[in-house]
């Protein structure tokens, strides 16, 4: 069982169907599956971790105002409550719509994130195996304190960042030992942004590109690419949150075995089944339940070169 420290944004989330994108305008619209979840990267990572075995310690903010009391509701029912969650003015919110097919498009509001107390994360990350930092305004103070002062390994999912050159997200490529981010707004290939940041952070040991129905790509500070099929074993409900569960159930087998391969396809099976929940907060496996779907659902690897 690993500890890991994850600092970053929990919301409330208000999920609305839609017919599909770009959507047309309408006074007023019936829908029967509107929902309301408590979602976030931090908060789906320490969720997805708890549930694989491991021990998160969540550092983030609720607000004082309603949506804050559901949202620490959840966190309580989740078993991610804590010395780490911090009372904020207002709480982080954000409204999903979702296509039929799964595809999603999010809007989020920036309340809440920079008002976090560095002793709070530094008490936190003591002792941790890992620091997973949101790479966000929240995440921005954390993310050197990790690797320089607590000396820590440090995890980033840069979701839709652009290229290995990009001045917004650098103290995260400058120290994430692993680098994650989406094939969404992608301006090369994945085999060339892996390149591109393996050779310019000498201190990334891994960087991947999800790649939804197409599976995920992985370069290895050894000069391995490692490109993996996408899994289906079930339905796909909603895409949202898919990120989140292949990025955590990577960190979690990694951490255990040290075998980064082995802990991608583990990551794809996992993430493969959680997309059939309608939440990005639901939909995780147990270790036990992963080890048995992997025997049922093989995964196709591919292994080459980025170099």
């Amino acid at each position: 069982m690993a500890s890991i420290v994850i600092a970053g944004m929990t919301r409330l989330c208000m999920t609305v169907p839609v017919e599909g994108f770009p959507l047309q305008f309408n006074a007023y619209r019936h829908s029967s599956g509107m929902r309301c979840d408590v979602v976030g990267g931090a908060y789906n990572v320490a969720g997805a971790l708890l549930r694989l075995g491991d021990e998160p310690r969540l550092c983030t903010l609720v607000g004082a105002d309603p949506a804050g009391e559901s949202i620490r509701a959840a966190i309580r029912r989740a078993g991610l409550a804590g010395p780490g969650v911090v009372t904020a003015r207002e709480s982080a919110k954000t409204v999903i719509m979702t296509e039929p097919d799964g595809r999603v498009a999010r809007t989020a509001s920036a309340s809440g994130t920079t008002d976090y107390p560095m002793e709070r994360f530094i008490e936190r990350a003591v002792g941790a195996d890992l620091a997973v930092i949101g790479a966000n305004p929240f995440g921005r103070p954390f993310v050197r304190t990790a690797k320089e002062l607590l000396n820590l390994p440090v995890a980033t999912d840069l979701h839709v960042a652009a290229d290995a050159d990009d001045t917004q997200v650098l103290p995260w490529l400058e120290c994430a030992d692993v680098l994650f981010r989406s094939h969404e707004q992608l301006t090369s290939t994945p085999q060339q942004w892996i390149g591109d940041v393996l050779r310019r952070y000498p201190g990334c040991r891994i960087a991947a590109v999800g790649r939804g129905e197409r599976g995920c790509a992985m370069g290895l500070r050894d000069g391995r690419l490692v490109e993996i099929e996408a899994v289906s074993p079930r339905p796909v409900r909603s895409t949202d949150g898919a990120g989140d569960a292949l990025f955590a159930s990577f960190l979690h087998g990694w951490l255990a075995s040290g075998e980064p391969v082995e802990a991608l396809e583990s990551a794809t099976v996992f993430a493969g089944w959680k997309v059939g929940a309608e939440s990005a907060a639901e939909g995780f496996l147990t270790d036990r339940e992963l080890a048995a779907l992997r025997q049922v659902y093989p995964v196709r690897t591919r292994v080459g070169s980025w170099r």
